[in-house]
């Protein structure tokens, strides 16, 4: 048998192949791998430049554009002292505006110096006047002196007690001048007391004489027997203490805190001797914070009541009223006049973004010639949404939604709703 021999050349010779290729096709394929790689680095490069910045909604655009340009901050804080104020008139006057000239920063702080005009189109107008000393004593003593003269043309009335009907609505004019000095102390923090002296000239006049108004003067539609204080007018005396404890972190767009308010008001008929009352108004407001204060559980009460003696009566002029843009913000202004008052208010606010601030609000009062009836039955009520527009954590310019039982009412403001 033939036993063959092994060839040790053979496999050395398929070795040397094998390098020989592996060295002709690793370029080759090195070359395909780098070539593969900058075009997947291409195809990145390409999607990056083909993509644009996030844009934020055009309503938030708007805002963030008024918050660089500090557009409010320049309409609220003016050019020393000397602002453009807007607003400030009785509800249902129409829009108001006019110069002010504002100083919080004389002798340190020690002295505000305040005055303004405003004026609106429907020949409603308004100057006040304000000199305040605010922190003397180390703060623990304040004094001041204002004064206001008010003209609307165009004042609603419905008719006496809660019971008044929104087909009744009548309009009449309404002047007074109002004088005082304010003065008290402050103990502690954020407690005070204080008196108030001061006088109130009044005038009930006709209505605007306006063709488009779909309502009648109040004296040719109601009895003067019924409306106290529609046929002749008279001017008061007043004399106030009261006492307040205020612990809110911002009073102009309070967060956090709260504020509470007792004040007892005597007014002395001169002319007449039938109009003479006291009258006592309690307020409570307490802000509930979360989220780091991004969110508020805004809460308010308050009454007014009236006190007379003998055969004096409240005019009508000088009665609570309840109805408009602070209190039931589902009625229309002045919807409802009486002696006695109590209503109540729940807001939620939360931080929409920078600059607006968002509000479900709830609304329930009443007015009651009787003070026995001031309770929590046959509560009026409204409820809606609103928005704040905020400048320095304060609010610039308010918009509220409300809805009641007579409608929707839309309210455009320039301040708080209390």
């Amino acid at each position: 048998m033939r036993v063959g021999t092994f060839n040790i050349w053979r496999p050395v010779a398929l070795l040397v192949s094998a390098l020989a290729i592996a060295q002709v096709l690793a370029p080759l394929a090195l070359a395909q791998y780098a070539t593969r790689a900058e075009e997947i680095q291409a195809q990145r490069q390409r999607k990056l430049d083909a993509l644009s910045p996030e844009q934020a909604p055009d309503g938030e655009r708007t805002m963030n554009t008024i918050e660089d340009k500090k557009v409010l901050e320049r309409l609220a804080f003016g050019y020393h002292g000397l602002t453009l104020v807007m607003g400030g008139l009785g509800t249902g006057q129409g829009f108001a505006f006019g110069p002010q000239y504002l100083r919080t920063d004389l002798a340190g702080g020690d002295i505000t110096v305040r005055g303004s005009a405003r004026y609106a189109l429907s020949n409603a107008y308004l100057a006040d006047a304000v000199l305040s000393f605010p922190s003397l004593a180390d703060e623990h003593f304040f004094l001041e002196f204002a004064g206001t003269h008010r003209n609307y043309p165009t004042v609603d009335y419905y008719g006496p007690g809660p019971d008044s009907r929104e087909q009744d609505r009548t309009h009449f004019r309404l002047e007074d001048t109002s004088l005082g000095v304010t003065t008290g102390v402050r103990p502690f923090g954020g407690l005070e007391f204080g008196i108030r002296v001061g006088a109130l000239l009044v005038n009930i006049g006709k209505g605007n004489d306006i063709d488009d108004l779909d309502r009648p003067r109040t004296e040719d539609f109601f009895d003067p027997a019924d409306v106290i204080g529609l046929d002749v007018q008279t001017d008061f005396l007043e004399g106030a203490v009261f006492a307040r404890v205020d612990y809110r972190d911002n009073p102009l767009g309070a967060r956090s805190g709260g504020h509470y308010l007792a004040r007892l008001t005597y007014f002395d008929d001169r002319d007449l001797d039938r109009h003479d009352f006291r009258r006592l108004e309690l307020e409570a407001q307490q802000y509930v914070p979360f989220f780091n204060k991004r969110r508020v559980i805004a809460l308010r009460a308050k009454t007014a009541m009236s006190f007379t003696n003998g055969a004096s009566r409240v005019p009508f002029y000088m009665q609570p009223v309840l109805g408009g843009s602070d209190d039931l913000r589902g009625f229309l202004p002045y919807r409802f006049y009486g002696d006695n008052l109590i209503v109540a208010n729940v807001e939620y606010r939360w931080e929409s973004f920078t600059g607006l601030d968002m509000a479900l609000f709830f609304d329930a009062g009443k007015v009651t010639d009787d003070r026995s009836e001031l309770n929590f039955n046959d509560l009026e009520t409204s409820f809606g949404l609103g928005f704040r527009f905020n400048v320095n954590n304060s609010t610039f310019i308010r918009l509220d939604a409300g809805y009641s039982r007579e409608g929707i009412q839309i309210w455009f403001k320039f301040a708080n709703p209390w």
